[in-house]
């Protein structure tokens, strides 16, 4: 009896291995961001923040600061201080959302339109 399920064990490992042997990893290559040339406050940050950030209680009229609905959000962010037009990657709004308490409401995709747009003087268009 002993010798059936030293057997039994031997072929479980054997087939075990030679079916792991044959496996193939693919990784599937994250799809390219695709950022515009020119960032519109009004086509492309606005959306962003509609999506992730105006919900009740967080950053829409008479929330959190700073309102980011879309008729109060460009003027929020320029007086409250969001912006450094000097160090784009420095901005508050920028760490906010890359290494700050709202990096897992914003995509990759998002991060970098809003990084673009910063860096492009945060212009209200």
């Amino acid at each position: 009896m002993k010798r059936n399920n030293a057997i039994w064990l031997l072929l479980f490992i054997t087939g075990f291995l030679f079916c792991m042997s044959g496996c193939e990893y693919h990784t599937i290559p994250p799809k390219p961001i695709e950022v515009p040339d020119t960032v519109s406050f009004a086509l492309d940050i606005i959306p962003i923040f509609n999506s992730n950030c105006n919900s009740a209680g967080c950053h829409g009229v008479g929330a959190t600061t700073p309102d980011l609905s879309p008729e109060k959000a460009f003027t929020s962010l320029t007086f409250f201080g969001y912006l450094d037009l000097d160090s784009a990657e420095l901005s508050p709004l920028y760490t906010k959302i890359t290494t700050g308490s709202m990096k897992d409401e914003a995509s990759e995709e998002d991060r970098q339109i809003i990084l673009r747009w910063i860096q492009q003087g945060a212009l209200d268009n």
